[in-house]
């Protein structure tokens, strides 16, 4: 039986890295129960609470939100495990290759990578000097949800982009999901739904730009609506922009919901639209088609990897406001090319992004390494 240790920033939660994170635990934990493998997951910002959460077989650590706690932890599984693979969630928690190197020579060392957090300006001030040497000296592989993210990654950090991997996001989605048709789309109320957070650093995902083109979609379609599922401060700044520009009335800001509300949030809506810029992913793509959701995105980050323009959606200059408006205006027109983007978005998740692809693609890396 083949060791593992895992160390990641974070579990619970609904974003897309603790979604991450969830589905490496779960997998790691099927893994476990085939007696592949033994795990040991410590996780930073996670209390007992979210290790009642975790599969049983994961060996999930609670680091309670305390760095010097779970860097104990840390040091402590790896000099009793001395596992074969570490799996670091973050590239803050790279430093800990140096005292994993000392206490477990003999492991290799992956690195998960995500997006932004992996990127410079205008997303981060610059990286660190030791950041770099942390990735060039102590980790062995890198993983990317993306390959968009791998290259960002390879030219600012300068390492071989033999080093990468790829391991994109997943969703849980049955086969027998019920296809849509244009009569699934009532004419009498139009929704747009983005679903995010809504924190100051997510100004990227381009929330501002969808309100800015409602006054173009209502000239043609009245009774179109936009949702926002997600909470933070940029709520505040959001509502503002709808009044400023008369749209208010069209514009929802749901706040937090819970997994049944944002079921139906889903059901009722006739697409998914965010525009962003700073992308390393897009499982939010993913959650849609689950639905047959046709997608908004845009082309200037990792969407364009994920969403195929024409098959599955649209992606468009995420800093045009004229091609975002035209992009919702042409699949609220047609209803029929809508239905059909909605159900190719399924298909391609069945082909590419079920957990079924995302567990035999981490055992391969593991197996790999």
């Amino acid at each position: 039986m083949k060791s593992l240790f895992v160390a990641l920033g974070v579990y619970g939660g609904g974003g897309g890295m603790e979604r991450f994170n969830q589905r490496v635990v779960k997998c790691l934990s099927e893994l476990s129960l085939s007696k592949r493998l033994e795990a040991r997951v410590v996780v930073l910002w996670d209390s007992s609470k979210n290790k009642a959460e975790a599969p049983e077989q994961s060996g999930f650590v609670p680091g309670g939100s305390s760095k010097v706690r779970t860097a104990a932890l840390f040091a402590w599984h790896v000099w009793r495990m001395k596992p074969d693979v570490i799996l670091y969630g973050h590239i803050l928690l790279s430093p800990l290759g140096c005292v994993a190197r000392l206490l477990s020579p003999g492991s290799r060392h992956l690195l998960f990578v995500h997006g932004r957090e992996v990127w410079s300006e205008p997303f981060r001030a610059g990286i660190p000097v030791w950041e770099k040497w942390c990735v060039k000296l102590l980790m062995d592989s890198v993983i990317s949800v993306s390959q968009f993210t791998a290259e960002r990654m390879r030219c600012l950090y300068r390492v071989s982009g033999r080093r990468f991997r790829l391991l994109p996001n997943a969703v849980d989605v049955s086969a027998n999901t019920p296809s849509r048709s244009p009569q699934d789309h009532p004419q009498e109320e139009l929704r747009l739904l983005t679903v995010t957070r809504l924190g100051y650093g997510e100004w990227y995902k381009g929330c501002d730009k969808v309100i800015r083109a409602l006054p173009s979609i209502l000239s043609r379609f009245p009774n179109t609506h936009y949702d926002i599922v997600g909470r933070g401060p940029l709520r505040h700044e959001l509502r503002k922009l709808a009044v400023d520009l008369g749209v208010d009335k069209h514009v929802h800001l749901l706040g937090y919901v819970d997994d049944a509300e944002l079921d139906q949030t889903y059901r009722r809506a006739q697409l998914l639209i965010m525009p962003s810029i700073g992308e390393g992913f897009g499982i939010v793509f993913l959650e849609a088609w689950q639905h047959c959701l046709p997608v908004v995105a845009g082309n200037k980050d990792a969407s364009a990897e994920v969403v195929t323009h024409g098959l599955n959606g649209l992606c468009v200059n995420p800093d045009s406001v004229e091609e975002i408006a035209a992009a919702v205006n042409t699949l609220l027109k047609d209803t029929d090319q809508a239905a059909t983007m909605g159900n190719n978005g399924r298909k391609t998740v069945l082909e590419r992004y079920t957990h079924r692809h995302f567990r035999q693609t981490l055992a391969e890396i593991l197996q790999q390494c």
